[in-house]
């Protein structure tokens, strides 16, 4: 035996491009701003792409599949934050992606094609009043209370800065309420 040892080559990844036909939301509006989700895409980077174009268009649209999915609901949560008044429409569906392989059996070099469906996901987010009778609609609105510090137990921040009288109160008080 020789020894030889021959890597097997990376598979070539096809996936379909985002048409209209594949975005899984009805009454799609004319214009929109598209932002197009990653696995290495950074949130930090997408977010400041989608506010800025947000100012200038009403509605953006956030797409992913496989992987990506759970950053580009990321990126919907922290852009509704920022903007409290958006409405949200949500459309869930599959994106076809196509793996090329190329094996090496007995001299000769045979192409192997794999074809899988991804679960993918688009966020409709928009500053106009959406029909609200669409699948999915969210009109997002911040619950009264949940916000306020003063609702839970204010309890100290380290060890270092923790002071028992404070948190307890002094002896002197401690006696005054007996």
């Amino acid at each position: 035996m020789s020894g030889i040892v021959v890597a097997a080559p990376k598979p070539i990844y096809q996936e379909e491009n985002w048409t209209r036909a594949l975005i899984t939301i009805d009454n799609l509006p004319e214009h929109y701003q598209h932002l197009e989700v990653g696995h290495h895409s950074k949130i930090r980077n997408m977010l400041g792409f989608a506010i800025k174009s947000f100012k200038t268009s009403d509605h953006i649209l956030i797409s992913a599949s496989g992987p990506s999915v759970n950053k580009a609901i990321t990126c919907g949560e922290i852009f509704k934050r920022q903007f409290p008044q958006i409405k949200q429409v949500t459309g869930i569906g599959y994106r076809n992606v196509r793996m090329i392989t190329e094996e090496m059996i007995n001299g000769e070099i045979s192409k192997t094609i794999t074809t899988r469906r991804l679960p993918s996901i688009h966020i409709l987010l928009s500053k106009n009043h959406l029909h609200p009778n669409l699948p999915a609609y969210n009109n997002h609105v911040r619950y009264q209370g949940a916000d306020k510090v003063s609702d839970h137990v204010t309890r100290p921040v380290s060890r270092k800065t923790f002071n028992k009288s404070e948190y307890r109160g002094t002896k002197e008080n401690q006696l005054m309420s007996l």
